[in-house]
């Protein structure tokens, strides 16, 4: 099976965004998973192309890359702290996401309960059938409070019922948002980062538009945790491909 992580990011806000974190955090956990960053030469022509922007434009991203059995959209503002493994290596779902019930802020709307809202800042899909019916609800976007998130969870729950749904870290585990407002609870344990018993695999900044994120020197966590994910985010080599 080929596997792919994929993220986007507009120019001015690399760095800003943390985009420089997530790439080499990514690579130290997963260095057999193409990864593909999208900047700003495709940005321009796909948003141009397609009449879209950025609320509309993860499905659109997604089908550039459909010679991929497994396609996984990571935002830029996510560190990651763990492999992977309910995403890359236990794939027995078509669509995956991570839980969006937390101590920070939590979603609801028409038939999603809080219970059930899945965040879209991590999602992964076997299915172009997902990622098509995505792509085709999403230009209603603009008429949600959540945007693309609204829209991800009326496609799972309502026009896909019929396609398995797995909610990576709804059980144990942090695979996103689900630690967001637990920050000062976080520490170290066996070289692994943790929270109230159970392991940060990855960790989604989520805060819309604060920037810079990711600045773990002003995040409210433990000198020791910000030592060990300062050593985390550095450099890892990475494999170079022909552009998209």
């Amino acid at each position: 099976m080929r596997k792919c992580a994929w993220t986007a990011v507009d120019d001015k806000l690399y760095y800003a965004e943390g985009t420089h974190i997530f790439i080499n955090s990514f690579r130290k956990f997963h260095p057999d998973i193409d990864l593909v960053v999208f900047r700003q030469d495709t940005v321009d022509r796909l948003f141009k192309e397609k009449k879209i922007n950025w609320y509309m434009a993860k499905p659109y991203f997604a089908e550039l890359l459909f010679d991929y059995d497994l396609i996984c959209n990571i935002d830029a503002d996510t560190v990651i702290t763990g492999r992977l493994t309910e995403v890359f290596d236990n794939i027995d779902y078509d669509i995956g996401g991570v839980w969006n019930f937390n101590d920070y802020e939590n979603a609801s709307f028409e038939n999603i309960t809080e219970e059930m809202y899945v965040q879209a800042g991590m999602i992964a899909s076997t299915k172009m059938e997902f990622w098509k019916e995505w792509q085709e609800a999403n230009k209603d976007a603009m008429k949600y409070i959540r945007r693309e998130n609204d829209i991800f969870n009326l496609v799972i729950y309502n026009k896909l019922p019929h396609l398995k749904l797995k909610i990576f870290d709804k059980d144990k585990d942090y695979y996103g948002c689900k630690s967001l407002g637990r920050e000062p609870k976080f520490y170290i344990e066996d070289d692994k980062l943790m929270c109230m018993g159970e392991q940060i695999f990855a960790y989604h900044f989520a805060r819309g538009g604060v920037f810079p994120k990711l600045d773990f020197d002003n995040m409210p966590l433990t000198d020791e945790v910000k030592a060990w994910l300062h050593k985390l985010s550095y450099g890892q080599t990475i494999k170079c491909v022909k552009a998209i």
